[in-house]
């Protein structure tokens, strides 16, 4: 997360906790003991400030520390003294660090570098790190120890090392094995539009599709700390894991009241209901008498339900085939998150979910965890209930998969956390882009971040997982997960849907594909034109992994730096994405495609002549059901 969100967080997560009735988290403090409001100056400039340029590179670490003494400003070398650690030194990892590496040759082979690794450090990383660690030491008159550090270097360079032998062998368990043969299939030309809807759920309803776009809230939202964790079914207990990790629960912080109070509906993020129209080839955005202001909508059973606001009152409406019907919500303090229990609606809220029979709401969950929002509809399976929130971080999407284990003792899970244990650290995908639950209770997920990109994976009702594909291939390779592995042809999947004869429909940037047993097939492949653009390049925020002892445990923190674009308004190329997160079969024979980001929703369509042909859809006025 974004130091600042950190620094936030802290400063404010008392005042969630007293106003929510007690934590089931507890919010880590701010490191350190510099002065606060000198840290905080120093996390949101992401840098040290320089007075004049780096440089060429100096020849030895004493050499550096002189440079730095010069080069570095009054106010950069004061905070640098106030620090009540070597470790806070590692905030300047991707500024001055960033510099020094590129500036100071140290990825290069430059006469530092050299004697660097005279010193025993040979990743430029460390280099870096080493210099302004010790550049600390010297200011506070302290010993350097330098053997200690490359020690210390050399053993995580060789953990890292046997990391991946052990990631392969235990993934190499999980592989289903499956068949997959590249054979010729019909081109489809998809044409990609740079603005659209952002499609969460759909469904096929009424001869055509229904669709839930996301639509961000007027206010941004403020992270909340929450853990892998459990708590006793009294609500006594505390969280067990090592992990911290944030989501956007709906929180915001009230100047005026100066504390953190719930978002309002439209405050936080919400999703809208679309109808796709076959015979007009466009997506209507639905409005329903019932609800004048509409902040959820889904469809569970044979109703597609919508829930919002009227006359200040929270309502939510389900339109059948032959009837309709309309109830208050079980809350009158939130909007929830609709998802889908079997045939029934649920309502998500912070700390409880319900369930709707016929008019009656039954309450499935009630405690004091918080539960995460979800972008796409909450299920249920069981005892256990799926969310995919919709995080954010470094300004893009980052969609954890989590889950809610009812069973005793209470269990709140995620997605990512589980596949860094079963695969020795390597494997932490957590951007989900598409899940489906089947019948039978499996989850398939298609997850992906970087090379690891077009995973599909399966998780067993009995917490078991197997994995179908890795970076686009039904089979691992044995460089894997070398980031300089050459790009795999094949199965690249990124939208999963379970036909009713639990046949999969997958469907990614590579085509389209039914998982059938063992066996892949590709059905369609599509060749993507997408347009580029120009935009001005901006500052990125990058994540910092710092590792330090407390306690006699080696913990990690994560932290996130500024790191400064290249010139002021300087103009790059930007490719536009296209990753389907949608994938439908309609009674014609034709395939519906939404996307997780703007470039809107396509039709899949074979015309009277046999041609396949992918249709931009638009958007048309809105409908009234």
């Amino acid at each position: 997360m974004r130091v600042w969100s950190l620094v936030l967080v802290c400063l404010l997560a008392p005042l969630v906790w007293a106003g929510e009735g007690g934590a089931t988290s507890q919010v880590a403090p701010a490191r350190g003991g510099t002065a606060r409001d000198e840290l905080i100056a120093l996390l949101r400039k992401g840098e040290l400030t320089l007075k004049e340029p780096l440089g060429e590179a100096p020849a030895t670490l004493a050499e550096a520390h002189a440079r730095l003494e010069r080069i570095l400003s009054d106010e950069a070398l004061a905070k640098i003294d106030a620090m009540a650690s070597e470790e806070e030194m590692s905030l300047a990892h991707f500024g001055l660090g960033a510099g020094m590496r590129r500036g100071w040759g140290l990825w290069r082979g430059s006469a530092l570098a050299k004697h660097m690794k005279e010193l025993g450090f040979t990743h430029a990383d460390d280099m870096s790190g080493t210099i302004l660690a010790t550049f600390w030491c010297k200011r506070h008159g302290q010993e350097f120890r330098l053997a200690e550090r490359a020690a210390r270097y050399k053993a995580y360079l060789e953990e890292a090392r046997n990391r991946a032998p052990r990631a392969r062998a235990a993934l190499r368990k999980r592989m289903m094995g499956l068949r997959f043969e590249k054979r010729d299939v019909p081109v489809v030309p998809i044409a990609v539009r740079q603005r659209g809807v952002r499609g969460r759920f759909s469904c096929s309803f009424r001869d055509g599709a229904f669709l839930t776009a996301y639509r961000r809230g007027s206010r941004g939202r403020m992270p909340v700390l929450m853990q892998e964790s459990y708590v006793d079914p009294n609500g006594d207990g505390r969280p067990t894991s090592e992990y911290d990790d944030f989501v956007h629960r709906g929180y915001t912080f009230d100047r005026t009241e100066r504390k953190a109070r719930k978002m309002k509906p439209g405050e936080d993020f919400y999703t809208q209901g679309y109808y796709f129209d076959p015979t007009d080839r466009q997506i209507h955005r639905i409005r329903v008498p019932e609800v004048n202001e509409v902040y959820g909508a889904v469809v569970a059973g044979e109703r597609a339900w919508f829930g919002g606001l009227t006359g200040g009152t929270f309502v939510v409406a389900g339109i059948g085939a032959q009837d309709r019907v309309a109830v208050p919500l079980p809350q009158d303090d939130e909007m929830p998150d609709l998802g889908i229990d079997g045939q029934f609606l649920m309502a998500v809220y912070t700390k409880a979910i319900y369930r709707l029979e016929g008019r009656r709401w039954t309450v499935v969950h009630s405690g004091d965890m918080l539960l995460p929002r979800s972008g796409l509809p909450p299920l249920r399976y069981g005892d256990t209930v799926f969310f995919r929130d919709e995080e954010h971080e470094g300004g893009r999407h980052i969609n954890r998969l989590w889950w809610l284990t009812m069973a005793k003792p209470l269990h709140l899970s995620v997605l990512d956390r589980h596949l860094e244990v079963i695969t020795a650290g390597v494997l932490r995908l957590r951007e989900v882009t598409s899940c489906f639950l089947t019948s039978q209770g499996d989850l398939w997920i298609c997850s992906g971040e970087h090379h690891l990109s077009n995973c599909l994976l399966r998780r067993s009702m009995d917490g078991s997982y197997s994995v179908a594909t890795v970076g686009s291939s039904v089979r691992l390779a044995e460089d894997w997960p070398d980031l300089r592995q050459k790009e795999y042809g094949g199965a690249g999947v990124s939208a999963v849907r379970a036909l009713p004869d639990e046949t999969l429909l997958l469907a990614g940037r590579t085509g389209l594909y039914r998982l059938r047993g063992d066996e892949l097939v590709q059905e369609l492949a599509f060749t993507v034109d997408r347009p580029s653009r120009w935009v001005k390049e901006r500052d990125r925020v990058v994540p910092h992994v710092t590792w330090r002892r407390k306690d006699g445990k080696m913990v990690k923190e994560v932290t996130e730096v500024v790191q400064k674009a290249s010139g002021p308004g300087r103009q790059v190329v930007s490719s536009v994405p296209w990753i389907p997160n949608n994938v439908l079969l309609l009674d014609d024979g034709s395939y519906f495609l939404s996307t997780d980001t703007w470039e809107g929703a396509y039709w899949i369509r074979q015309g009277g002549d046999g041609q396949w042909s992918g249709l931009t859809v638009d958007e048309g006025d809105p409908i009234e059901w």
